[in-house]
């Protein structure tokens, strides 16, 4: 009897859940949400987070662009890099270029600007094509909280900006699909688009949005957007051909080859494995468009079909070949694939919410645990300086013996990736049995063994300073004249 009576007040929790949160955003101006939620959770790590993982890498191409003038051809101090273009790098060295160096702020100001761009493209896509505030808010919430963003959120890296740029082709597009002609003018725009998301990482971003929207034009026999599409292919294809055949020297190609995993270096995980790391990583954004996805197909009552096969093919046409791609792939290869999964995410809400609360409460509170989360990690990053800004410390103490003693600064490799951005002065790379023989005064940032190896050789003029790095990897030298 028991069981028999809690069951119906068991039953409404699901129900408040939604009716909660839809009482919630019909209070407030959903798009001061968006941009306070995004303050709140990335402006905060723009200031207190140091650089990390492979961020060290553009900000070091920015500051020689700046320093330099090595702008066309990237350069990390005075060694070529030639991967790929860096645009991201190049935005980085124009936002610094008035307060005249490259700084941990006018790095991070760009990603965290197309992180607000995102939320701001789910949102008004999701209007666009008559969800509910509710519906787009949460879509919004859900490029937010997932964790494959998070990470993201202030991180100089390419794949963020990448993703939103690409997305935001597929809005201009699917623009003019909705007024039953894409016109060549909007093609070009396209193309435009294309191109700068070229320039961020190369020419499989074409590819991405050419294979997913491609598929679409193909199947609905829209033939007549297949000279659009080749104009637009063409305009984004210009820079890139142009920046690699300006650059290009001997050797270059096999380097490009490595880049883009034609001829992979490392094995990454399989289609299995990244699979189900991808889906974790774009929890819960990947649930609810699962459930909606899965739903429209077992109910029999399609909403918005065009649109959603539209979606549907840019989101995961591109990422089945990703998946199979020689050398495997790792779960931000399909950040691009996170925002429509987030529209469609917010489609699932207007559709299930009311016939399936059950389904969708769980993810809204998931969610919400995601995002705060995120807001405590945010917060805690004045409050922890060793947790959240070791590099920029390291930078600091070297910059201090630095400046009391000006030299040039060598090292080898990517040595000090991430401090050294904070170390104002001349930096070089250089091999090691060069510098068994330059001349002083210098200092040196070299890992252990080689620091040990170069010690051996010039024990009158080189000391050993500091060590550097989190577990002391690195050692700071100093070279007598």
């Amino acid at each position: 009897m028991t069981s028999l009576a809690e069951s119906p007040r068991t039953s409404t929790l699901p129900q408040r859940i939604v009716a909660s949160w839809n009482a919630g955003a019909a209070r407030w101006n959903p798009v001061a949400v968006i941009v306070a939620a995004w303050a709140l959770l990335t402006l905060p790590l723009v200031f207190f987070r140091g650089f990390n993982s492979d961020e060290g890498l553009a900000v070091s191409i920015a500051r020689t662009a700046l320093e330099d003038g090595d702008w066309w051809v990237p350069h990390m101090f005075n060694l070529r890099w030639i991967e790929r273009p860096a645009l991201l790098s190049w935005i980085i060295a124009a936002v610094s270029w008035p307060f005249g160096h490259v700084s941990q702020i006018s790095s991070r100001a760009p990603v965290v600007l197309f992180v607000l761009s995102g939320c701001l493209l789910i949102y008004f896509l999701l209007r666009k094509v008559a969800a509910s505030v509710p519906a787009s808010l949460l879509g919004a919430g859900l490029f937010l909280a997932c964790p494959l963003v998070i990470r993201s959120y202030v991180s100089i890296i390419a794949d963020l900006p990448l993703a939103v740029m690409l997305f935001f082709a597929f809005v201009l597009w699917w623009g003019g699909c909705e007024k039953g002609s894409v016109s060549l003018r909007r093609f070009a725009a396209i193309g435009v688009v294309l191109a700068l998301a070229g320039l961020l990482k190369g020419p499989q971003p074409i590819a991405y949005f050419a294979l997913g929207v491609g598929l679409f034009v193909l199947g609905s026999r829209a033939w007549r957007q297949i000279p659009g599409l080749i104009l637009a292919g063409a305009i984004s294809a210009a820079p890139l051909a142009v920046w690699y055949a300006s650059i290009y020297a001997p050797g270059d190609a096999a380097a490009w080859a490595v880049f883009m995993r034609v001829r992979p270096i490392t094995q990454l995980p399989g289609p299995l494995v990244a699979t189900v790391k991808t889906f974790i990583e774009t929890v819960p954004a990947a649930l609810l468009a699962a459930a909606f996805l899965l739903a429209q197909g077992f109910r029999g009552k399609p909403l918005r079909p065009s649109f959603v096969a539209a979606l549907a093919c840019y989101a995961f046409v591109a990422p089945v070949f990703i998946l199979f791609w020689p050398g495997g792939s790792t779960p931000r290869y399909f950040l691009p694939a996170l925002l429509p999964l987030c529209v469609l995410g917010g489609l699932g809400y207007d559709y299930l919410g009311a016939w399936r609360p059950q389904i969708v409460a769980p993810i809204l509170v998931l969610t919400a645990v995601l995002l705060l989360y995120a807001l405590a990690y945010s917060a805690a990053s004045p409050f922890m300086p060793m947790r959240y800004r070791e590099t920029a410390i390291e930078g600091a103490r070297i910059t201090k013996l630095v400046q009391a003693a000006p030299a040039p600064i060598y090292r080898t490799g990517d040595t000090a990736l991430n401090v050294l951005p904070y170390v104002p002065g001349r930096i070089r790379n250089e091999p090691l049995d060069r510098l068994a023989a330059i001349p002083g005064p210098a200092w040196m940032v070299l890992p252990n063994d080689e620091a040990a190896s170069l010690l051996a050789l010039r024990p009158d003029t080189l000391h050993a300073v500091l060590p550097v790095g989190e577990s002391g990897e690195w050692q700071l030298l100093w070279l007598d004249k």
